[in-house]
């Protein structure tokens, strides 16, 4: 049996975290991803702005009272100073901090693992971009829906030819979160914090990630409606987007706080002129086939139709569910896995192939860009620039 690349590498990552204090729910999904493989040890972080907050996190994890800093200014001088430097920081802040914070990260000479999205603007997806570019460190973007099994088995499909030419893509992100009333402190819907485009930099980008990982297509054209359905909200809390592809397909993206009654609400669709794919996140286990000259098959991740990636992301055998977490440990466990490949001096691309990085964060942004210059110009179609596609796009 080959080694792994843990027993190669020979010893785990070391990773610190910024944000995700007590309290955070993101925060504790990465920490459960993280340790599902084995290959990550989180040893610090400054996980509040609360620094009582960041001790109390510190202590819960029993970490070292030395690494828990108290802010990300504080993190990056005190590990940069260590002989046992941490390999990798997380950055699950809110995202109107992402970019100060990634690029002192990128400068200091670690590795990335950010929430999603990328930044809060496009501008500052630019200036993150060109800190990686002269780092020489990878940055992983963790749109998590990306490790699930059938996603990937989705891609797969459609990189084989199974579907024929895409010709059309529908995405959506229907949550209610809000739609019972708005608590007090959402800052997702305060423009303070939220940026001008609201929901859609938080539920839009993940629909929007979708449609390009699974398709491979940017989107060259975008127009869009904007709207505030509860009055109180400060940004927009629900967005239709028509999309034009590179390629020539077309697609609809729709996210919204507003769905009454939904409980989660994403879902893709994707069609070609041979057949189409649908995903539903409720029913993440599940992928439905519908070729034009077949009968409709349900399709699972231990199937006889089951690819090499979907088995791959598999942790468990048929009908005994992964689920979210694993999808989140999945994204860890490939960003490993090519950290350590590259460092012992092989090739990090089959793994990184799988990542959701950089470019994936800046065409995102593109696309809310178009959407908001598109609804400010009475719904015109506003094209978008060309660029490098949605793979291999996690760093130098």
């Amino acid at each position: 049996m080959d080694a792994t690349s843990l027993e190669r590498f020979g010893r785990r990552l070391r990773v610190a975290m910024i944000g995700g204090g007590l309290g955070s729910y993101i925060g504790e999904t990465h920490r459960i991803a993280l340790r599902c493989d084995g290959l990550w040890e989180l040893v610090a972080g400054a996980f509040s702005r609360d620094y009582s907050v960041c001790q109390a996190t510190g202590r819960r994890l029993l970490l070292d009272p030395e690494r828990v800093y108290r802010d990300h200014r504080a993190l990056v001088e005190g590990e940069s100073r260590r002989a046992d430097r941490v390999d990798a920081v997380i950055v699950a802040t809110r995202p109107a901090t992402h970019a100060e914070i990634i690029v002192a990260v990128l400068d200091a000479g670690f590795h990335v693992i950010s929430e999603k999205p990328l930044t809060s603007t496009l501008e500052e997806s630019v200036a993150v971009a060109a800190a990686l570019a002269r780092s020489g460190k990878r940055l992983m973007l963790t749109h998590c829906y990306s490790g699930y099994p059938m996603i990937r088995m989705a891609r797969e499909m459609v990189e084989r030819g199974d579907l024929g030419r895409i010709t059309a893509v529908d995405t959506e992100f229907a949550s209610g979160a809000y739609a019972g009333g708005t608590p007090e402190g959402a800052w997702r819907v305060g423009s303070a914090e939220a940026g001008d485009a609201g929901m859609l930099v938080d539920l839009g980008t993940h629909a929007l990630q979708l449609a390009t990982y699974v398709t491979g297509a940017r989107v060259s054209e975008v127009s869009a409606r904007l709207d505030r359905l509860a009055p109180e909200h400060e940004v927009y809390d629900n967005a239709f987007l028509d999309l034009g592809f590179e390629g020539g397909a077309v697609g609809r993206c729709w996210s919204t706080y507003q769905a009454a009654g939904a409980v989660h609400g994403l879902r893709i669709a994707v069609y070609g002129d041979r057949g189409s794919i649908a995903w539903d996140h409720e029913r993440a286990e599940v992928l439905w086939w519908r070729p034009v000259d077949g009968p409709e098959t349900l399709l699972t991740k231990a199937g006889p139709m089951a690819t090499a990636g979907a088995l791959a992301a598999s942790r468990f055998t048929a009908g005994h569910p992964d689920g979210y977490g694993l999808a989140f440990a999945n994204l860890y466990r490939d960003f490993a896995e090519a950290l350590m490949e590259e460092a012992i001096g092989e090739d990090p691309a089959p793994f990184l192939a799988r990542l959701p990085g950089v470019e994936d964060g800046i065409h995102t942004l593109e696309v809310i860009d178009g959407a908001l210059r598109s609804h400010a110009a009475g719904h015109a179609p506003v094209p978008l620039p060309a660029g490098p596609g949605s793979r291999h796009s996690v760093g130098a």
